[in-house]
């Protein structure tokens, strides 16, 4: 009987060999596996003997020395393929095994102590400041993004969200929600701003807006442009207030960039605009209608049921200037809001601010400037309990000021009992960054108001601050 079985298997498998159109081939499987389906199929041997021997047919297989070493090879061969890395350098971030996709994922704390002296009668606080979480990076080299979330204003917000095609740095395209193209200072990222606030001149910028933007640089950063069109209300909107927008553009030029002269080739020069038709009340302008101290305090307010119906335009100055471990940087602007209306009053207004401020880093650290805005200070010697740096130091002092029609306040737009139309300060800081991500600030602030403002159940003619911050910036 078992000859009579081998005979039959030796039979069907010749047939199987010489079949026309080479069946096997068609069906890419080994000769012991389709004579084995033969077999099954007329009866011959039964399921669990099929098994069994398609068992021990791929254990004889593998075990041949040829199957060994192709299979080693191909090993070899997926071990040596490109593959998709992860790693941390100023954040962590996922890269493709071409280089051309990348996920950075982004972040920032920071932690504020801010404390009043003399009769204010506001309470000195901790309080966070900003909390922040971002996803950006590229997707196959050429479309920049960036998803940040702000979670310290009392519940989620979204800050930043938009799409950069970068298919010629000259000329890039940005969609979405990001900062207006407006004040160097604004540009500047709050991680890397000298002092704890910008300064109170700041209010004048409109921050983030919905809209789209050109921008690139040309000439190795000699000239830094951005030009765009936006909806001129506030960020995160679903939808615009009226049908106005807003054109805005800024541009910054380095003449002493190649001259060889340390001294003059970290010189930037600025300018910048806004210009929009606009028909908002004030609690839908850009800053709420309100003008703040760096603590918060709102010295000059516009009144309940005051509307823009006109013309917005705001233009801006700029000078930055280093030399080495030194940096001036100063800026001017104005805003003129056309058609402000009160009731039946109505006439157009201008609001101006300024500042100029003086940095320095005592442990020799040297400042930056790309992409029209400063960049950040990174240790030379970071510091270490083991030995090592100190880290870098950094001091600076900012004189600054504000200043409206004295309409605003003869005329009611702002109730000349609780606010005045002009403030004037100067602050003072030194900075410590261990590392480059990690900061420790300390800032003293001293602010004159034009008249007399109220807080709370009494009034006050200046301002004094000390306040101070931790920061972790990924």
């Amino acid at each position: 009987m078992k000859r009579k079985v081998r005979v039959i298997v030796l039979l069907l498998g010749i047939i199987c060999l010489t079949w026309p159109g080479n069946v096997l081939a068609q069906q890419k499987k080994s000769v012991n596996e389709r004579i084995l389906e033969i077999l099954i199929e007329k009866n011959i041997i039964t399921k669990d003997q099929y098994e069994d021997l398609l068992q021990q047919a791929k254990e004889e297989e593998s075990d041949k020395p040829e199957t060994r070493k192709t299979t080693f090879a191909k090993m070899e061969k997926e071990d040596e393929s490109p593959r998709a890395t992860a790693g941390f350098k100023r954040g962590f971030y996922v890269e493709s095994a071409d280089k051309r996709s990348r996920i950075l994922f982004r972040g920032r704390l920071h932690s504020d102590f801010k404390g009043y002296l003399g009769d204010n009668p506001q309470h000195d606080s901790f309080f966070i400041r900003r909390a922040r979480l971002a996803l950006a990076g590229r997707v196959y080299q050429y479309y920049a993004f960036r998803i940040e979330a702000e979670f310290a204003k009392g519940g989620a917000r979204l800050n930043d969200a938009f799409v950069n095609f970068q298919y010629y740095k000259p000329v890039q395209f940005i969609v979405g929600q990001f900062k207006v193209p407006f004040s160097m200072e604004e540009m500047h990222s709050d991680n890397w701003i000298d002092f704890m606030e910008r300064s109170i001149a700041n209010k004048i910028s409109p921050s983030r807006d919905i809209g789209m933007m050109f921008h690139g640089g040309i000439g190795d950063q000699i000239f830094y442009y951005q030009l765009g069109y936006f909806n001129g209300y506030k960020l995160n909107k679903p939808s615009d207030a009226d049908d106005g927008k807003d054109l805005a553009g800024r541009a910054v030029v380095a003449p002493f960039l190649r001259s060889g002269s340390k001294a003059v080739e970290g010189l930037r020069l600025g300018a910048s605009f806004t210009w929009g038709n606009e028909n908002l009340a004030k609690n839908q302008w850009w800053n709420s209608g309100n003008w703040t101290t760096a603590a918060g305090t709102i010295y000059m307010g516009m009144s309940d049921g005051v509307v823009q119906n006109g013309t917005r335009i705001r233009g801006g100055a700029e000078l930055y200037w280093d030399w080495g471990s030194t940096k001036l940087q100063s800026e001017y602007m104005i805003v003129k809001l056309g058609g402000l209306e009160n009731g039946a009053v109505r006439n157009d207004y201008n609001i101006w601010g300024g500042y100029v401020s003086l940095s320095h880093c005592l442990t020799g650290e040297k400042f930056v400037f790309k992409n029209g805005k400063p960049g950040r200070i990174i240790p030379l010697r970071p510091f270490r309990l083991n030995g090592g740096g100190w880290g870098a130091f950094q001091v600076g002092a900012r004189l600054e000021q504000v200043k409206g029609d004295r309409g605003l306040l003869t005329q009611g737009f702002v109730d000349p009992s609780q606010y005045t139309n002009r403030a004037a300060g100067v602050t003072f800081g030194i900075n410590w960054y261990p590392v480059d991500m990690v900061r420790v600030m300390l800032n003293y602030y001293h602010m004159d108001f034009g008249d007399s403002i109220a807080v709370g159940d009494t009034t006050i003619d200046n301002e004094d601050v000390i306040m101070t911050r931790v920061e972790l910036a990924l």
